[in-house]
């Protein structure tokens, strides 16, 4: 469950923390092709993009945690093998003209795409990532069965 901060604690907070919250951010989780990872980390430094590499025992803290914005706290619960092992992001605060470009990043490079990927809503941001995995296997799925 998220916890939020009062007044007080947001008063507390920096000007570049603050900011920082706004700035386009990305997770990434289980990305294994060395050179195609190279590739999509250094293309997103040079946009500047923030990047953070999700590990397992993180599964379950809420995307809010991990992208470090303000009334969320760790997950005390242990991650007891909750895990996938599929490629997935979710993007925090791209414009419009960040998503076309990054998503055109891996069509002009041959790169193959991420099946999983979503952008943090209101909603989503409260989702682990164990909850948002499995709503977009769902939905890929889905996307995938034969139309009748």
């Amino acid at each position: 469950m998220a916890s939020s901060i009062d007044d007080n604690e947001a008063d507390k907070k920096s000007d570049k923390e603050t900011d920082m919250n706004t700035e386009p951010q990305i997770l990434m989780y289980n990305f294994q092709e060395e050179k195609r990872t190279h590739l999509i980390r250094q293309y997103l430094n040079r946009a500047g993009i923030g990047i953070r590499v999700v590990q397992t025992p993180e599964f379950l803290e809420s995307l809010g945690y991990l992208f470090g914005l303000p009334g969320f706290s760790r997950n005390p619960q242990f991650n007891m093998g909750n895990n996938f092992s599929d490629e997935m992001i979710v993007l925090k605060d791209f414009s419009r003209e960040q998503l076309d470009s990054f998503l055109a990043f891996f069509r002009q490079n041959g790169l193959k795409s991420v099946s999983l990927k979503a952008v943090l809503t209101p909603v989503t941001q409260h989702w682990t990532s164990m909850q948002l995995y499995e709503e977009l296997r769902k939905e890929h799925e889905a996307m995938q069965r034969p139309k009748k």
